[in-house]
């Protein structure tokens, strides 16, 4: 409590003990004076908090990591008798980072603040006013007002994406697209080259109908086609804060999806089948084969949470025993020694495994235990950091 308010509420409690000891009207006067202004001051307040008017808008609903976006926030007092002073937070799109923006406002005036904001990791983010106190002239009273208790009021939402970084090359030889032959598989997808005809079958589409061939052969006649298959690639994601907390947390997440961002759109640029799983709070699982799958891949990339609160060993271990895929990438935050004895038991078996560990931008010392392990277990591994170069990294140039 302020010193302006301790004075004033000692000086109501002095006049209200003197009162009843003395029966002396003047410090009942003085009491109910005082009584009167605080009332006074509290419907000011009041009046404030219900009246105002605002308006808040981003410059853009979507960015990229490292691309700032302006936060628009507009309050009108269109009455004739002045607000008292106001303090706004604002949320930011950054981890626990607000800010405080003090004014008062004359009659029939507005102020209008905008906010950049640089939005340095990727995520989910709501941005806005929060909590508005509203302090009277004299000091004697704040009144917090909390905008998201309002029906109507909704922060604005904003989806940071993590960097893309496109590579030319990635150091991983059982994805060098020279070392497997093609195979075909028959399929109706119509992208896909031409490759023969078949009879016609219940709920074929029409545009997929060889009206030439059907004449000839006087019945209707499907054409099919060939798709190209590549032996499949799984990401392995495992989706906890390696341990990190504050700024560390936030860097480690942000490198550890640009990362991913970089393999996906490599191994779908290559027309890969590729399957992502995220080994979070719950199991999640997305897939491609080409470009065109990228975005909803993107998306999910921005914005998912890193909930995982268990071990990654036993859940790693269930997934190397049931997908049958040629290679696997598994993207980690954590330093277990555990993974590379695990990993090791599998390096006898056709599927390749290549391990990378994502952290902030200061190295974990056990770093180079951990690789020592790996080295042990005849298993490659990268570490990459907050500010590391990622294409460099996966391609092998560092």
């Amino acid at each position: 409590m302020k010193q302006r308010q301790v004075v004033f509420f000692s000086l109501a409690a002095f006049f209200l003990v003197a009162g009843l000891l003395s029966g002396s009207r003047v410090f009942y006067v003085l009491l109910f004076s005082q009584l009167f202004l605080v009332l006074a001051t509290l419907t000011l307040n009041l009046w404030a908090a219900v009246t105002f008017t605002y308006t808040q808008e981003l410059s853009a609903p979507r960015t990229l990591r490292g691309r700032p976006v302006t936060l628009t926030l507009t309050i009108h007092n269109e009455k004739p008798l002045p607000f008292p002073l106001m303090r706004v937070r604002l949320v930011l799109a950054s981890e626990k980072r607000q800010q405080d923006l003090v004014f008062n406002l004359a009659p029939d005036s507005r102020l209008e603040h905008r906010q950049e904001m640089p939005c340095p990791y990727r995520g989910a983010y709501a941005v806005g006013m929060t909590v508005i106190d509203f302090l009277d002239l004299f000091g004697l009273l704040r009144l917090p007002f909390d905008m998201r208790l309002l029906p109507y009021y909704r922060l604005k939402p904003l989806l940071v994406y993590p960097r893309l970084v496109e590579l030319s090359r990635l150091n991983m030889p059982a994805l060098d697209m020279q070392r497997f032959t093609r195979h075909q598989n028959l399929t109706d997808d119509h992208d896909q080259p031409y490759a023969m005809v078949r009879d016609y079958q219940p709920g074929d589409s029409g545009k997929h109908i060889h009206w030439k061939v059907s004449v000839r052969q006087q019945k209707l006649m499907t054409r099919t086609y060939e798709q190209a298959t590549e032996p499949s690639v799984e990401l392995i994601l495992d989706l906890h804060r390696g341990g990190y907390d504050g700024e560390n947390a936030s860097q480690a997440e942000d490198i550890f999806c640009e990362t991913a961002t970089a393999l996906v759109y490599y191994l779908l640029r290559q027309n890969w089948h590729l399957l992502v799983s995220g080994h979070g709070q719950q199991m999640q699982h997305l897939s491609g084969s080409s470009l065109k799958d990228f975005q909803p891949i993107y998306q999910w990339l921005a914005s998912v949470r890193f909930d995982s609160r268990r071990s990654f060993v036993q859940p790693l271990r269930q997934s190397l025993g049931s997908s049958r895929a040629r290679a696997r990438i598994v993207l980690t935050t954590r330093i277990e020694p555990e993974l590379g004895s695990l990993l090791g038991q599998n390096r006898l078996s056709r599927t390749s495994i290549y391990t990378l560990v994502a952290g902030p931008a200061r190295s974990n010392p056990n770093e180079t235990k951990l690789a020592g392990l790996f080295r042990q277990s005849g298993l490659p591994v990268w570490f990459v950091h907050y500010g590391d170069d990622v294409a460099r990294v996966l391609q092998g140039e560092w």
